[in-house]
């Protein structure tokens, strides 16, 4: 569907970390065909997995649009949800008119030039790959050091890069019981209660044991809870800075780095997050019913639109992955019928309606991490949220 590695087919400038959400997963590597001098290499647009009928719940069959090209040669620019909505009012149904060439070397990848063509199969529709260079080959060349200014597409919604990677980098929603068992720091060398970088603290509840020398710090902003039950299932937290912990005991000493923030007694230490992550996403419909509310908003108090943050109070434990594309609604008004029969109930409610659309990015066991890709009105705590 910055899909989301935020890749387009357009070459990027190295210094300009720019994404288009809706390409859905460039290549990092490409095919090794026979070399061809002076010919400048093809970027992918994408990787299209294909799924089987009943990976996704459809209990619909799929519709292609009357106006979908019988032959649509792939451009420079592209990206795989655009190309998906050539074919389809629903774009993230893209995996399910898939077709793998067995022919080709690398299937599952799109690249500008690529022939791709429509027709159907018992009645079911098809896009495979059936000209271009990844039939023909692509060629190898030796690349030189250059610098190369291209404008951003202007039919496109250009997103940054850091729209979504605090949100992959530092965790802003931890489970109640990982919070709640994480060490904490109790003191600092001296008298004052506020600590910033340099300072030397304390802190308990590190194993005596443990070879982990770098950690996180955490602060609690508040705690989320399910909207049907009322309990505890996340806290939103604030990350503050890194710890450097030089000495392990029952009580362990440690040195602030990078902080944000003042720190202070109370404050939570987790796992320093070192690790390479995959901003590649393949949009698509969600594999389970997911009847969900959102529950929380990311930097604002009451809503928010496109490319805003929002938590879920769905996860893993539902069945929800990365890439997953849900339906939100705005709960229906209840009211008062002042003109109801005899026969009628006074008390009505309203239809839902529906607002928007968003895509999970990041999901832990019971919440999840969710994109806005569009919104026609402002999306809100307590929205409901669906299978589109």
């Amino acid at each position: 569907m910055p899909a989301l590695r935020f890749h387009s087919i357009a070459k990027a400038s190295a210094s300009a970390i720019i994404v288009t959400l809706i390409t859905a997963g460039c290549a990092t590597t490409h095919p090794s065909p026979p070399t061809k001098k002076n010919t400048p290499p093809q970027t992918p647009v994408a990787q299209a997995k294909p799924l089987t009928a009943k990976q996704g719940l459809h209990a619909e069959p799929i519709h292609i649009k009357p106006s979908a090209p019988k032959r649509y040669v792939v451009k420079k620019g592209d990206t795989l949800w655009a190309i998906a909505k050539r074919y389809l009012h629903s774009p993230w149904n893209w995996p399910e008119i898939w077709y793998d060439n067995p022919h080709i070397k690398n299937p599952h990848w799109i690249y500008p030039g690529d022939i791709l063509s429509l027709y159907y199969v018992n009645g079911k529709p098809r896009v495979t790959i059936t000209g271009g260079p990844s039939i023909t080959g692509l060629p190898t060349v030796v690349l030189k050091p250059s610098v190369t200014y291209q404008p951003l597409p202007k039919n496109q919604h250009p997103i940054p890069i850091q729209t979504i990677t605090p949100f992959l980098v530092y965790p802003r929603v931890v489970p109640v019981k990982m919070f709640k068992h994480a060490p904490h720091i109790v003191a600092g060398a001296d008298s004052r209660i506020l600590y910033q970088s340099g300072n030397q603290v304390y802190v308990r509840g590190l194993p005596a044991n443990s070879h982990t020398a770098w950690y996180s710090v955490y602060r609690s902003k508040g705690a989320l809870k399910d909207p049907k039950t009322g309990k505890i299932i996340g806290h939103e937290v604030a990350y503050l800075g890194n710890i450097h912990i030089t000495h392990h005991g029952k009580i362990s000493t440690g040195i602030l780095k990078h902080t944000r923030e003042e720190i202070t007694a109370g404050d939570r230490l987790l796992p320093l997050v070192q690790k390479h992550y995959d901003y590649t996403f393949m949009p698509r419909a969600p594999q389970n019913q997911i009847h969900a509310q959102i529950i929380s908003l990311f930097n604002s108090i009451s809503m928010v639109g496109q490319y805003q943050v929002v938590v879920i109070d769905s996860g893993t434990k539902s069945g929800l992955q990365r890439g997953d594309v849900l339906a939100v609604d705005k709960p229906g008004r209840r009211i008062t019928d002042h003109f109801a029969t005899r026969k009628e109930s006074r008390q009505v409610k309203l239809p839902n309606q529906h607002i928007g659309l968003i895509m999970v990015f990041r999901t832990f066991k019971r919440i999840s991490y969710a994109l806005v890709m569009s919104a026609t009105r402002p999306i809100m705590v307590d929205d409901l949220v669906h299978n589109p």
